[in-house]
Order: C-alpha cells, then structure tokens, then sequence
C-alpha cells in the first residue's frame, strides 16, 4: 500500500500565478529538494513565434545585400576591415539583436510574463549596453577563430547573403529568449562574461603582445590599441554591478532590515564605483595617481567586506566564511610575497589578486541572490499524513 501526503499550499503563493484550485501540480525530486510546478511543463517555456526573428533577419539581409551590390562587390571575404561577412554581421547583428531585445523586455515588463516584471525601468538601458558589449565581443571572438581555421576563405555575394540571414536570424532568437528569461542569475553570468570577454578582447586585439611585461594596467592605457574596449568594460561591468546590487538588494530588504544590510549594500555600491572608475581613469600620465589610488580603494574595500561579511550578511553559511577567509589569507600572503621577494611580477601578481577578488565578489553575490530569491518568495509548509 502507497502511503500518501498532504501538503497545502497558502493563498499568498498562487498570488502571482495564473493556478486555479483543482489544477493539476508535477512534483519531483531533486537533490533531496521538491519542486512543484504546473503539470504541462512545455507552457512555462518561452514561446517565440518563428517570424519575431526570422522577419528582421530577412531584413538585415536584404540590407547587406543591396549595399554590397551598390559597391559591385561580388566576393565577400569571411574576415577583414574593409568589406566582409564578420564586419556585416557584426554591426547588423548588435543593431538588430539590441532593438528586438529592448522591445521583448519592455514587452514583457509590461505585459508582466515574465521574471523582467520584477526589473525597475532604470535598470534597462545599463543591461541593453552591457548585452551589447557582450554580443560584439562574442561575434567578434568567433570570427576571429573562424578566420583562423579557414584563412583568406570568401564568397560569393548570394552565399554571403544567406549566411548573414542565418547569423542573424540565430542572434534576434538568442536575444528575445535571453529578454524573457532575464533573471537575477542571469545578470550576473552577464557580469561575468563581460568582464572576462572583455578582458580577452581587450589582448586579442592589443597592439603590443608584450603587454605583460608591464603591467595589467597597461591594457587600458593610450599605449595599446585596444585601451577603449578594455575601459568601456570596466565602466560598463561597474554600472551593471551596481544594477544588479540596486536590484538585489530591494528584494532583500523585504525581509532583512537594518543598518547592516545598508552597510553591506553602500560598500557594494562603492566597488561598483571603483571598477567603474579604474577604466574611467586609466593608467596613464595624468590620471596615474589618481588610478593607483582608486586601485587601492577597491582592494580596501574588498578586504572590509571580507572581514566584516560575518556581520554584515543575514544567514552566512560557515563554509562561505571559511572559504573568505582562506582567499583573504592568499591575497595578504601574495602581497607580501610581491613586496618582499622578486618571485611575482607586477602583472602576474595583478591577475591572481583580481582573478581571488572576482571569484570571491561572485560568491558573494550568488549568496546575496539566493538570500533576495527565496527572502519574500519563501513560504513555510507542513508534510502531513493524509
């Protein structure tokens, strides 16, 4: 005989949903967590009707097609500066990908489908940017390693057309469905995938392959060519930061009160700032000092949050505490290190202190999120025999 539960579900929980009583629940279990969810799973999926980026795509394809033309173009090379499919697809691709984008956010903002309701209307315009930056660093690496597999490759002007069409049609699809999924988790994988792909953008396109015999700093700086791609991605990551942090921390606040989640919250805000205003004031001549010093801002900042995160975080687990400590204990040992021996360089020593501190900014926005996701979304419920 199968032994049956009963779990109710309060009135407060179906508020934002379109559940009648009656309808009929899926369940299931997953690392010892229950899940429940509407029984016809495929109507939570995003539904994208073929013709929102297939319509657009045919467009950008009539343009490349026509203005290729005008210029009695008839063979298109893969990658170059002048005419080519990468630089096509590029500029139709962030023009195209960032209006339909903005239209399907505010879309759903509006119409309230999906996780952008919860998104403030100044959020949006630091997100288009920031999904901007990352489309054209994307296209930009993927060209770049197909130049490098199929070399001085070109085509005709029909082929080039339609590969335009499918480049585009794919980005317009990537783009809605990334509008009607934008979540918290979300933003901060864009956080992510911006500062690293600017980062490799930023050497892969450098002027100077012996950038790392100076410094990092020195990718930022008029000395590289590519010293405006690396700054707008500090300003951006550190704009986006402090959307994410504003977006967090609303929710948090639901249900965490005090002066400490405000501290918590300003010291946020503040290496936001500093991240922001690293690639707003690069390293050079006459910005120098003034860069050293906001450089030695982030890192005090960094190292009070990770001394005071016990304090300052609602419902800190141990093994982030431990985990903080020992990644402060490594960044003070390695400048010590750098600072008494020869055994680090300066570069060296820059990105292991920013690849611990980013790791360890991350962790701390996952627990944040986790905290402001299940803080005023969190009802008790009681397993009781039927």
């Amino acid at each position: 005989m199968v032994k049956k539960y009963k779990i109710e579900i309060p009135a407060a929980a179906l508020r934002d949903t379109d559940l009648e009583p009656g309808d009929k629940l899926s369940l299931s279990v997953s690392h010892k967590q229950f899940n429940i969810r509407p029984a016809n799973v495929i109507d939570q999926l995003p539904q994208i009707n073929i013709w929102l980026y297939t319509v657009p795509a045919l467009l950008a394809m009539v343009i490349f097609f026509v203005y290729t033309r005008s210029q009695a173009i008839r063979q298109i090379a893969l990658n170059g500066k002048d005419y080519s499919i990468a630089n096509g697809a590029t500029l139709l691709g962030m023009i195209c990908g960032l209006v339909i984008f903005t239209i399907t956010a505010i879309w759903t903002k509006i119409h309230r489908t999906g996780p952008t309701k919860e998104l403030y209307w100044r959020n949006l315009p630091t997100i288009v940017i920031a999904t901007g930056l990352i489309l054209v660093f994307s296209l930009y690496a993927a060209f770049w390693l197909l130049w490098r597999m199929f070399m001085d490759a070109s085509f005709d002007i029909y082929t080039s057309s339609v590969m335009i069409f499918i480049i585009i049609a794919v980005i317009n699809y990537v783009m809605i469905n990334l509008a009607m999924t934008l979540t918290t988790s979300v933003i901060t994988n864009l956080l992510t995938i911006m500062i690293i792909g600017g980062m490799v953008f930023s050497i892969l396109t450098n002027s100077s392959r012996d950038w790392w015999k100076h410094n990092f700093s020195f990718l930022g700086t008029a000395e590289n060519s590519a010293n405006f791609q690396f700054n707008v991605t500090l300003i951006f990551s550190g704009v986006l930061m402090m959307t994410l942090v504003d977006y967090l921390f609303v929710n948090l606040q639901k249900r965490f009160l005090g002066k400490k989640i405000l501290v918590l919250r300003w010291l946020l805000y503040g290496l936001s700032v500093c991240i922001a205003s690293i690639g707003l004031f690069p390293n050079d001549p006459q910005f120098h000092v003034l860069h050293d010093r906001i450089s030695m801002w982030l890192v005090y900042i960094i190292l009070i949050l990770i001394a005071t995160v016990r304090w300052l975080l609602p419902a800190v687990t141990k093994q982030f505490l431990v985990l903080s400590y020992v990644m402060g204990a490594i960044m003070g040992a390695e400048y010590i290190i750098f600072k008494l021996t020869d055994y680090l360089s300066l570069t060296a020593f820059e990105l292991l202190e920013f690849g611990l501190a980013f790791s360890w900014i991350l962790l701390l926005l996952q627990n944040i999120e986790n905290l402001s996701r299940f803080g005023h979304n969190l009802f008790i419920v009681t397993v009781e025999d039927d």
